[in-house]
């Protein structure tokens, strides 16, 4: 795996030929496999060199256990992730009971057979707030133990 790809699956085209005539993902695996990819709107793991690229949708692959990916996130990449992980608590709220609604899992056929009821209030619990742990280094470092 040589990295992702920074747009999404259905918007990647690749050459088929030595006229340069591009043929896109989605109509590749569906062609070539009888495979319908369900998310076309997530990246594809690019494999082979940058001169040319392989693209395989993230929906075919599997992740080894103990394999991890290793390269730096590209800007946009960190940018997206800290917007998604930054968040306001009112926010984050809002995301989670917007998600809710939309996928509107009382008219889930799988949640119905299961018995499975999702509420759309979030719950509320009582909590505190520990203290930071004090973080120990290894003992050649120049900081042994530090408090966050």
């Amino acid at each position: 795996i040589s990295g992702l790809t920074s747009q999404a699956t259905r918007e990647l085209n690749f050459p088929v030929d030595e006229r340069g005539t591009l043929k896109s993902v989605v109509e590749y695996f569906r062609e070539t496999y009888g495979f319908s990819i369900q998310h076309v709107q997530w990246p594809c793991l690019q494999v082979g060199n940058a001169q040319r690229p392989n693209y395989l949708p993230m929906e075919v692959c599997k992740i080894v256990e103990g394999q991890r990916y290793s390269k730096r996130l590209n800007e946009r990449q960190i940018t997206a992730l800290l917007k998604v992980t930054c968040q306001r608590p009112q926010e984050r709220e809002g995301d989670i009971l917007k998600t809710v609604r939309h996928n509107a899992y009382g008219q889930d056929p799988y949640a119905k057979e299961f018995g499975i009821k999702i509420s759309t209030q979030l719950a509320s619990v009582e909590a505190r707030i520990l203290p930071p742990p004090r973080l120990k280094y290894h003992d050649t470092g120049r900081e042994r133990d530090c408090l966050p």
